[in-house]
């Protein structure tokens, strides 16, 4: 199944759908009680893309601060989305409203035989993926600019936060997988605080 065809399938078999570049664009179409199935388009002609499911009460594609750059709530591709919006700044997002937005969901990864809802990026699974995306982000340009202190930090912050996994140290059942940690305030809870500015910096997002 090619990406066009991904998009004709759904599209026939889904109640509505739009596509944008901004949050503009996609609010109007998010509607309370309603469900959805998005895909982020990163490279058309490479068909590079990644899809999931969300709702109007969790919006993941406002939690990913992808076209809002203010941090809210927890979201755990956060961190993958921001570099590839670094990678490819032309990115498409595409929202289908369904009522069967899991089963599609999990209709894909079957039918490409993975876990993960990634297509055309190099890795076997989330930790290989993750790795070679921040390979590539580093040798960009506004990676590189960026100060010797703040690519430290947040070298620092990719290793011993974002691939650890860290638990709520008061709250066992609270964990932070991967992007979730980006949630405001998570930070200076692991006593970490330090690393807000530089991933502010980098990504071009904000906590506050």
């Amino acid at each position: 199944m090619t990406l066009h065809q991904l998009i004709a399938y759904w599209s026939e078999t889904t109640l509505d759908n739009i596509s944008g570049q901004s949050e503009m664009e996609l609010k109007p179409f998010l509607v309370k009680e309603a469900k959805y199935v998005y895909l982020i388009v990163w490279d058309e002609n490479e068909e590079i893309y990644s899809w999931g499911t969300m709702s109007y009460s969790s919006n993941r594609i406002r939690k990913s601060s992808l076209l809002n750059p203010k941090l809210t709530g927890k979201y755990d591709r956060r961190v993958d989305y921001l570099m590839l919006k670094k990678l490819y700044p032309g990115f498409k997002v595409w929202l289908f409203k369904t009522e069967k937005n899991l089963e599609l969901e999990d209709e894909l990864r079957k039918k490409f035989g993975q876990r993960h809802c990634y297509k055309g990026l190099r890795g076997n699974n989330r930790v290989e993926i993750t790795n070679n995306i921040y390979a590539r982000f580093k040798s960009i340009e506004s990676y590189v600019s960026q100060s010797d202190e703040d690519k430290r930090l947040f070298d620092d912050f990719f290793q011993t936060v974002y691939l650890a996994k860290r638990r709520h140290p008061h709250n066992s059942k609270r964990t932070f997988f991967y992007g979730d940690c980006l949630e405001p305030r998570f930070l200076h809870t692991i006593e970490a605080p330090q690393f807000e500015r530089a991933i502010e910096r980098i990504l071009d997002v904000r906590f506050y």
